[in-house]
């Protein structure tokens, strides 16, 4: 926006002048100006020279003609190779010089005959794909479609983004869109099969580039209206937020805001945006009683009003502290509930992956003695001083008992990371004066074990402990 200031208080004349230096300087530019000046009209008799169809079966008969075996012995391999690299090693070097193609005719400002090479990439994925004898080396196994349809999603991620940096005129997005709906039609009128068909969603991000006015965003509205397509709400939302449609944005998004996280997401937004609450809330609702996602959670806690509605502010809070195990927005849910009410919810905490959490929440309630019961329960645990560590002022002879029972057997194990493990629980009694004699004791004790243990010596040293 600063650029834009700037701009349109330099004088026209100087503005051309900088045009025409910069042009001259610079060929595949002059041809982009071209380009871009002399489109004219939305038809594709204008679209020349690519036919799709034929690089499309080109890049497939290229694709059946690879010699697994010959590239495998001649790269000396002597193994099954299964992690993905070969196989997109092979596609890649069939890929590489039509994608070349794609960037040359963008340097040249020809994007049309550069989207029909990607659309004729991206339709590999919609015929039956070609076999490749790959018994002996496993490279592509049984999953070639999965390998070809990766690396054509790949082209067309890179084909959007060279083009982020190039100025289109609103005659190519619109050529460039009705060029996509005529092979989509075709397809359609190909076969009733879904698979076989082109999916928009794997244009939406190209599509959300390319269409950046109104005029644009009406163009590829009818054709949709014209040609429905499932998956086409992600577009149909970045067209109503081109064109300031709320009416359309909201239509779109309450249809499949239910099946759809990303389109859920984008109409918590909007509500907010718009500063509808109460739609808000009821979205919102509807959410965390089908998904208990943190990401719906945080938006509530964020954005909601809690005075007007607190019971779904504090089911968010709960929701997200239990999704997410931090203590913060526990203490800021605690305040709304009763004692029991807060132990209650600090029970569905507990189990075998959120034990330290757990242990935590209880801190926070001040509920030791639950603490001393969990930790004697969980004594082999591995994260066992985390469970000991609220309650080792509160309860040092109990503490220390369960800790000299683990350390007795880890030394028992022998070895060094056993030895280790034992001094690093200990250590938790060191700054503790209840027990300041028995300690002492007892570190003497290994101190002095017989047979010497040198190893445990030194863990102890390292540890502090002597």
């Amino acid at each position: 926006m600063e650029f834009i200031e700037i701009y349109n208080k330099i004088e026209k004349s100087k503005k051309l002048a900088f045009l025409k230096e910069l042009l001259l300087k610079d060929s595949d530019l002059q041809q982009q100006f071209l380009q871009y000046t002399s489109v004219k009209k939305a038809n594709l008799d204008d679209i020349t020279a690519i036919n799709i169809e034929e690089i499309r079966d080109e890049i497939w008969q290229e694709i059946s003609e690879i010699d697994v075996e010959s590239h495998m012995e001649s790269a000396c391999y002597d193994y099954y190779y299964d992690d993905g690299g070969e196989g997109e090693e092979l596609l890649d070097a069939i890929f590489s010089p039509y994608e070349e193609r794609v960037n040359e005719f963008v340097r040249k400002g020809d994007t049309l005959n550069a989207f029909r090479i990607i659309l004729a990439i991206y339709e590999l994925i919609l015929i039956e794909a070609p076999d490749v004898y790959d018994d002996n080396y496993f490279v592509f196994g049984d999953e070639i479609e999965s390998y070809i349809e990766t690396a054509c999603l790949s082209a067309i991620g890179d084909f959007k983004s060279t083009l982020e940096n190039k100025v289109l005129s609103e005659e190519v997005v619109h050529l460039m869109i009705t060029l996509l709906f005529s092979e989509i039609q075709k397809y359609q009128n190909l076969c009733d099969n879904e698979d076989a068909n082109y999916n928009i969603y794997h244009f939406q991000y190209l599509l959300e580039a390319i269409i950046e006015k109104p005029e644009s965003a009406k163009y590829l509205l009818k054709n949709l209206d014209k040609h429905p397509m499932n998956n086409q709400e992600y577009i149909m939302l970045h067209c109503a937020d081109i064109l300031e449609d709320n009416e359309l944005f909201l239509k779109t998004a309450n249809a499949s805001f239910m099946y759809d996280k990303e389109v859920a997401l984008k109409l918590q937004e909007k509500y907010k945006e718009l500063n509808k609450q109460s739609e808000l809330a009821r979205i919102s609702r509807i959410l965390l009683e089908q998904e208990h996602s943190s990401d719906y959670a945080i938006f509530v806690i964020e954005n909601i009003d809690k005075t007007v509605y607190e019971d779904l502010y504090i089911n968010a809070l709960k929701i997200y502290t239990k999704e997410n195990s931090f203590i913060v927005h526990y203490k800021i849910l605690r305040e709304y509930l009763s004692e029991n009410d807060r132990l209650e919810f600090i029970q569905t905490i507990k189990n075998r992956f959120r034990k330290v959490f757990y242990v935590k929440l209880l801190e926070v309630e001040k509920q030791y003695e639950l603490i001393l019961n969990f930790a004697k329960k969980n004594s082999d645990d591995y994260e066992l001083d985390e469970l000991l560590k609220p309650i080792v002022s509160i309860y040092p002879d109990e503490v220390f008992e369960i800790i000299k029972i683990v350390a007795d057997k880890q030394i028992a194990y022998r070895g060094r990371s056993s030895y280790a493990r034992a001094a690093s629980l200990l250590q938790l009694m060191l700054n503790v004066s209840q027990i300041k004699d028995i300690f002492k004791s007892y570190i003497s004790e290994l101190y002095n074990h017989q047979p010497r243990l040198p190893a445990l010596r030194d863990e102890l040293a390292k540890a502090g402990l002597l």
